[in-house]
């Protein structure tokens, strides 16, 4: 059996970077589909507060200034957010959303890429790591986040998802190296400004230089150093973060609907929370085995650290965003998959961990088995109604874009006075207020007609997903 699990020729012949980068292409070849058929130029939601006034207008005008681009939106520091989105335009000319959305899916295809070679870099690493392929794949292209590929606005989480991973990964390989543990400081620091759980880059990585003084060999001074710098940069990011007042009606009311919306959050793929202990099994046994019997491989460093770097962001979202709860929105799901993709990795070594034939053998491998099962069939599950949802949100942002058309058009105030979720921005009085504003106008994509009808009652059926972290 375990002869069974060991890599296919094929994969044995191709080198790891070679296999990450066919996952990362089809990754990206995936995501600009999806653009190119379910995104609109129109920029939508909060890109006309987190990009045109506290970054392009100012660059517009000469007056953008590196504390603007720090300014908080929400609870979130995004700078490169800010950043890209300038960059889009310097490139093309134009503030729109479809140009931002490919800049996203160029980000994103790296995320499946450096996990891939994590995983496949090492040479004796768990037998069955092929295995690790499939997932990638799916994890790549089947369209359950996609609230961040269509909105160019959210390219935050793929910035946050690749310097946590490669800061994780820097400490897990070089903990006695000083110029790596110094980048994985720096890249922790930098997430700070992505968004405001990016503190727990810092904490995840801290994390990842104790388990790699503990597992591994050698001097244990730098990262012990670099790991109390790293909570420090946590405990003032926290502090950075803004309390948001309005804000306080979204978080987890009680430690009961806390611990609900924990459930549910890590749970995901599935939706019912009971299914979490399985999920997170893998990964809990293994790391408390190499806690325990102080040993471990780099990879197996890299792939705790992602673990506890997404448990992290589960517990953030029950707090922050935990009332009413069901499970978690699209926009989230980008967070989960590195730790998923190491919750897989975990599962494989389960079911290689005895030889021998037994009961605790058995069991260790019903629950790699399962783990396969709650992980494989509701990511496939969803796909149709992930694209029935594409297909609503295009419709739903057709019909805000024939809306600005039209106040473009002829000026009339009206025009606007329609639902919110029939604007590319839910306070029509300052969206007329940007759309007034002849620097905006400039900017904005040239708009193809569209067919009011084909749009029309999308708004009504259901409102659009909000942008944002």
């Amino acid at each position: 059996m375990h002869q069974s699990l060991s890599l296919p020729r094929a994969a044995r012949a191709s080198s790891p970077l070679l296999l990450a980068g066919a996952i990362a292409l089809l990754a990206l070849v995936a995501r600009l589909l999806y653009v190119q058929h379910f995104s609109t130029p129109m920029p939508y939601w909060d890109q006309w507060d987190g990009e045109w006034a506290t970054a392009l207008k100012p660059w517009l005008d000469g007056s953008l200034q590196w504390q603007t681009l720090l300014e908080p939106h929400n609870e979130h520091r995004i700078l490169p957010t800010r950043l890209l989105a300038l960059l889009s335009y310097a490139v093309t000319g134009q503030w729109n959303n479809v140009y931002e959305a490919r800049i996203g899916a160029l980000l994103f295809c790296l995320i499946p890429g450096l996990l891939v070679w994590h995983a496949l870099r090492d040479a004796g690493a768990a037998a069955g790591r092929w295995l690790l392929l499939p997932l990638a794949l799916l994890l790549s292209v089947l369209p359950f986040t996609w609230e961040n590929f269509l909105v160019g606005f959210q390219t935050q989480f793929y910035v946050l998802v690749l310097s946590s991973i490669t800061s994780i990964a820097l400490v897990a390989r070089h903990h006695q190296r000083i110029p790596a543990l110094l980048a994985a400081i720096a890249l922790s620091g930098f997430a700070t400004t992505i968004m405001a759980s990016g503190m727990l880059t810092a904490v995840a990585t801290a994390a990842a230089c104790l388990l790699a003084c503990l597992c591994l060999p050698g001097r244990r001074g730098p990262a012990l150093c670099a790991a109390g710098l790293l909570v420090a940069i946590a405990v003032a990011a926290y502090a950075w973060i803004p309390v948001i007042e309005a804000n306080g009606g979204l978080r987890a009311q009680g430690v009961g609907e806390f611990l609900y919306a924990t459930s549910r959050t890590l749970a995901w793929p599935m939706r019912s929370g009971g299914f979490a202990l399985i999920i997170w099994l893998p990964a809990t046994v293994m790391i408390l085995r190499m806690v325990i019997r102080r040993q471990a491989s780099p990879t197996d460093l890299v792939m705790a650290g992602l673990c506890i770097w997404s448990a992290l962001q589960a517990l953030a979202i029950a707090y922050g965003r935990g009332h009413g709860l069901r499970s978690p929105m699209p926009r989230y799901m980008d967070l989960f998959v590195p730790g998923l993709f190491a919750n897989a990795w975990f599962a494989i070594q389960l079911w290689s961990l005895l030889p021998v034939a037994s009961r605790l053998r058995t069991a260790s491998r019903t629950v790699a088995v399962l783990f396969a099962l709650l992980v494989v069939y509701p990511l496939l599950g969803r796909i149709g109604k992930d694209v029935e949802t594409m297909r609503e949100f295009k419709a739903a942002t057709l019909l805000q874009q024939h809306n600005v058309q039209r106040y473009l058009a002829t000026g009339e105030p009206s025009i606007l006075q329609v639902g919110e979720f029939e604007l590319p921005y839910p306070d029509a009085a300052r969206l007329k207020v940007y759309l007034d504003d002849p620097a905006l106008r400039r900017v904005l994509p040239p708009l193809q007609q569209t067919d009011p009808a084909a749009a029309q009652g999308a708004g009504s059926r259901q409102g659009p997903a909000e942008a944002g972290p």
